[in-house]
Order: C-alpha cells, then structure tokens, then sequence
C-alpha cells in the first residue's frame, strides 16, 4: 500500500537488545530511583517490545540482580589490577582500603543498588539465571583473594607458619567487614550533608584515618616479615596518586 512505511525494524543481536536495556534501565534509574523504576519504562526507554525485555529479563529484579552483577564486575576488576602490583601481602590488603570510592563505583546509585541487590526478598524473586551469575562473581571474586593471599604465605611473608585456611578467612572477612561497616558510619554520620548533596563519601581516606589505622593494626596483628609502617602506607597512597586510583 502507497504512503506506508515498509521498512522492517532495526534488527538486534540478543548481547546488543541485553545492552540496550540495561542501559535504558540506568537511565529510567538515574530519573527516579532502584526501587521506583518499572519494566513498562525500560522497554519504551530501549526502543524495544515488552516481549524483547521479557526474553531476557523476566522481572525488575532481574533488572537490578544484572546491574549489581556488573557493578560488582567492576569492583573485581579494579581489585584484581590492585593485587597485580608488585607490591606485598599486607601492601596489597592495605591498598584496597585507600582507593578512591569514586574508581570502584559503575553508577552513581551503586550504593542503592548494593542494599536493593542483597534483600532477601529481592534475591527470591530474581530469576536464578541472574541470582547465579551473582553468587559466581561473588566466589571468583573471593578465589581471587584467597589465591594472592595464599602466594603471600607460600614466599615466605610471615616469619612463622600459620593455618593457612584460618589466616586468609580471617583477614578476609575482617577487612571486608570492616571496610564495608565504615562505608555505613559515614552515611548515618553524614546524612545532613548527603541530603544538603555536600558529603563526601567519594573522598579517598587520608592515613590518618580511623580505618586506616585500623586495618594496619589489623594487617600488623599477624606475623609478616614486613609489617606495614607509615612510611610504607604513604608510599602506597603516591603510587595509588600516580596510577590514578586515588
């Protein structure tokens, strides 16, 4: 028929219509919020039909469990280029503690999306296509750790022998534990200043900061041949300057 458009539609790859909604997703976010966005807006933000979001995620917790997967997937990598210097263990573990906020975040509401992702009523109604992709990053994440640390051990870094498996469960779930508490101090302590939008949890910690000082304490607490000392904690913050993770 005369004066009808007949050209079919742009045709998508399935890794190009999964890009185009999570990237429609982030936008529908940063508009409103994790918890307000709906499916109905990511698909008319994509471009794409109800039916196309739908083979691919079947829920808006799908939605979300796949920004935290990739948020996540960040974090990872970052901590991977971090424990690939030539630095030792107690360097390594101290490093990851003065990173600038600002180089491990993938979107502005990760924080959001971190508290969203890990409810538990959230995690049973994803799809476990997408709850599974999170617990593997999850555990590659924590292998990784667990390895480095383990190199630590096998060149001889601590002057006596320790329970390997004890050790680096110990020092891992410590220091996470630690760094992730300290994340939600400072949002309780400043939440006059991130509704006046002057907080400055992006700030990378200075050495003299309680968490600083508290993981060294950590860290030195076991038996390396070299402890860290503030000389070295500077030392590490200039190289972290200079290749641009602070």
């Amino acid at each position: 028929m005369y004066g009808v458009n007949t050209v079919p539609a742009p045709k998508f790859s399935t890794e190009e219509q999964q890009r185009k909604i999570i990237d429609a997703a982030v936008e529908c976010i940063l508009a409103s919020s994790v918890t307000s966005f709906t499916m109905a807006k990511v698909a008319s933000k994509s471009g794409l039909s109800m039916g196309s979001v739908y083979k691919h995620f079947q829920c808006k917790e799908d939605i979300v469990m796949a920004l935290a997967f990739e948020s996540f997937s960040h974090i990872t990598s970052v901590f991977q280029q971090i424990l690939d210097l030539e630095l030792s263990t107690p360097e390594k573990i101290i490093a990851i503690s003065l990173l600038s906020p600002e180089k491990l975040q993938r979107f502005p509401f990760d924080s959001e999306l971190e508290s969203f992702a890990t409810n538990d009523a959230v995690i049973r109604k994803a799809t476990p296509r997408w709850t599974q992709k999170m617990i593997d990053a999850g555990a590659g994440c924590e292998a990784m750790f667990k390895a480095r640390l383990s190199d630590g051990i096998k060149a001889d870094e601590l002057v006596q022998s320790v329970n390997v498996d004890e050790f680096i469960e110990e020092i891992t779930v410590s220091s996470w534990a630690m760094m992730v508490g300290h994340e939600r101090v400072l949002r309780i302590q400043q939440s006059k200043q991130i509704i006046e939008g002057t907080a400055t949890l992006s700030a990378p910690l200075d050495v003299n900061e309680p968490l600083i000082r508290s993981m060294i304490r950590l860290i030195n607490s076991y038996p390396w041949q070299q402890p860290l000392t503030l000389q070295t904690v500077n030392r590490i913050v200039s190289l972290l300057t200079e290749l641009n993770f602070r």
